[in-house]
């Protein structure tokens, strides 16, 4: 392997790594008979009350950031091209991390905690991932692990239209803090990086970025656009657990056990919003040392007053209503 192969392998798996830490949860099984893709041997999923959304371009639920800047690396000069080699590159990673998950960590399938994969399959039909009427062998059910941690976390490693199904990871400590409902709406939340792709086009945004980090008065700007960007993903994909869950209480229930580090006492998202609103209050007011020092902070997720309060936001807008006026019955 040449140099500069390790060179680019080595820069792709830290920004791999800058979108994995601590994002909030999928799975498929491979019959020893058939292949994982064979939908033939997925079971039937129970209707459901909640609408699902056949075709859902992500485009409609995405951060308007994260929205943008996205178009903006898709129609640039060799994206295409620049796609296509990260596309080949990435399957060495995601080979070695799914052998490690393999040999260490608990793969959900129809044998192996079927009410988890239920939980994966009913949120990939909702979010237009996966329908039991179709065929197409490019409809991947996401492969689900397990992993023991004393740390609530869940992440993602996933490319959309590749031969092997994506992988999503839960944490035992999340999954013990969290109810069923919650725990789904996790997997939603890693859904959404599925969806949107954000392994690809948040490791290019960085590749494509890097020159300009290397000029006077542009690399500070550039690395802040670049975080910014790293947050609106997460604050898509937190629409994305809505659009699952369709109850911003069950998300914002999940995201507060999560921030809080138990789920021993009932907590109220009423209260954390207002906890949100007095934080602005006392940031505003704030020594301007102080608040400059919180703004330079980097973050690899949003503060946690922020989700919440952003989720809360976008479930009372007009943009979530037309999404789900255009849901069918499940």
């Amino acid at each position: 392997m040449s140099l500069f192969l390790i060179l680019k392998l080595n820069y792709l798996l830290l920004c791999l790594k800058v979108l994995l830490v601590s994002s909030l949860v999928q799975l498929n099984t491979k019959s020893s008979s058939s292949s994982s893709n064979n939908n033939n041997n997925i079971p039937n999923i129970p209707p459901s009350s909640r609408v699902v959304f056949v075709g859902l371009d992500e485009s409609k639920f995405r951060h308007p950031l994260d929205r943008d800047l996205t178009a903006r690396v898709q129609a640039a000069p060799f994206s295409q091209l620049a796609q296509e080699g990260l596309r080949r590159t990435y399957p060495l990673v995601e080979e070695a991390v799914r052998l490690d998950l393999l040999s260490s960590s608990v793969k959900v399938s129809r044998q192996q905690l079927p009410e988890l994969y239920h939980l994966l399959l009913e949120a990939c039909r909702v979010l237009g991932i996966y329908r039991e009427e179709s065929s197409s062998k490019d409809i991947k059910i996401p492969d689900l692990y397990i992993q023991s941690s004393s740390q609530a976390n869940a992440f993602t490693l996933a490319l959309r239209g590749r031969d092997a199904p994506p992988i999503i990871v839960v944490t035992s400590s999340l999954l013990d803090r969290c109810s069923e409902p919650e725990i789904q709406a996790i997997i939603g939340h890693e859904l959404g990086h599925l969806k949107c792709e954000h392994s690809l086009y948040l490791t290019l945004g960085g590749l494509a970025s890097a020159p300009l980090r290397s000029l006077p008065f542009m690399g500070g700007t550039v690395d802040r656009l670049l975080q910014e960007w790293r947050l609106a993903a997460e604050y898509t994909c937190d629409r994305a657990s809505l659009l699952v869950a369709q109850d911003s209480k069950v998300v914002a229930g999940a995201l507060i056990k999560l921030f809080a580090g138990t789920s021993k006492y009932s907590m109220s998202t009423d209260a954390f919003v207002a906890q949100c609103v007095e934080y602005d209050e006392k940031l505003k007011s704030a020594n301007p040392l102080v608040r400059m020092s919180i703004q330079r902070q980097q973050r690899t997720h949003p503060l946690p007053v922020r989700r919440v309060a952003e989720l809360e936001k976008w479930a009372e807008s007009t943009e979530y209503a037309n999404i789900l006026k255009s849901g069918s019955s499940a």
